[in-house]
């Protein structure tokens, strides 16, 4: 275990430069791909945020949200937690083919194939920034004004990476062995969206039976520690010291997802061009 967690930690600090270059071209391509380039990165990301505040917001008129007596309207509270959700789902759903895109790289070189998740993560980072510009904008609008809790979106930005990065490790080798994965994650990640709180509170009410059990339920999953942790820099003035049973819950279990990560792709590292 600690000789596979070793391999992957040294293969990955040692192409830093390398998974730079990988997600600076392959952004570059997606690009080039397009008349208007950039523009999409904002625009993506902004259409969906609307789609969903016109749905729930304005259709079926969502009322502001109030946590521990502070009332936040739902347009600045979605597009908050949109702006993680827009990191996690790409890295999850991109992260599967992370390897098997790469298919021709792999068979005509040696290539550290273990960086290749890393890429996608490094890739989403970019796009994320873009979603981020559109959050920032939006609450300036809305009168929230950025002071010093605003940072703590750094260190759930970091716990969002390693996250992904640790899916992505398990996902991109599962893949290769069973090319079904990434159809049952496409499938999935969208219940998996629901299930976290993007466009709601993941809080059942007391009228709901076994509430307490659902609720606790409902913490477990670590995007709602990533997504609440950015609301709670933004609006509440919270860190993750506020949280201190939930981050250890947060972190072990990236620790876990990592570690089985490696364990898999250092187990299969000499049999990807067999796999293919």
């Amino acid at each position: 275990m600690f000789k596979s967690v070793q391999y992957v930690i040294k293969e990955n600090f040692s192409n830093l430069y390398r998974i730079y270059c990988i997600a600076k071209y392959e952004l570059l391509a997606d690009m080039r791909d397009s008349k208007f380039g950039i523009f999409w990165n904002f625009a993506s990301p902004a259409i969906q945020v609307f789609t969903y505040w016109l749905i729930f917001g304005v259709a079926w008129n969502r009322k502001p949200i109030e946590v521990n007596g502070i009332v936040v309207s739902y347009l600045p509270w979605l597009i908050v937690g949109y702006s993680a959700w827009w990191f996690i789902q790409p890295c999850i759903q991109n992260g599967c083919t992370a390897i098997f895109s790469k298919i021709n790289v792999i068979t005509k070189m040696k290539f550290p194939v273990s960086v290749l998740p890393a890429t996608v993560c490094a890739k989403e980072m970019f796009n994320h920034g873009c979603m981020l510009i559109i959050a920032f904008i939006t609450l300036l609008l809305c009168g929230y004004f950025p002071n010093i809790h605003w940072l703590g979106i750094i260190y759930y930005a970091f716990c969002a990476f390693m996250f992904a990065e640790g899916v992505s490790l398990i996902l991109s080798v599962l893949t290769m062995l069973y090319r079904d994965i990434r159809k049952l994650v496409k499938s999935l990640i969208r219940m998996f969206m629901y299930f976290s709180p993007v466009i709601w509170e993941c809080h059942f009410a007391s009228h709901v039976p076994f509430h307490n059990i659902l609720n606790t339920i409902m913490k477990l999953n670590p995007a709602y520690y990533i997504i609440s942790g950015y609301r709670d820099s933004i609006f509440y003035g919270k860190t993750f010291l506020d949280h201190p049973a939930l981050t250890l819950y947060f972190w072990g279990v990236v620790l876990i997802l990592f570690v089985i990560g490696c364990m898999l792709m250092y187990k299969f590292k000499k049999k990807f061009i067999d796999l293919i």
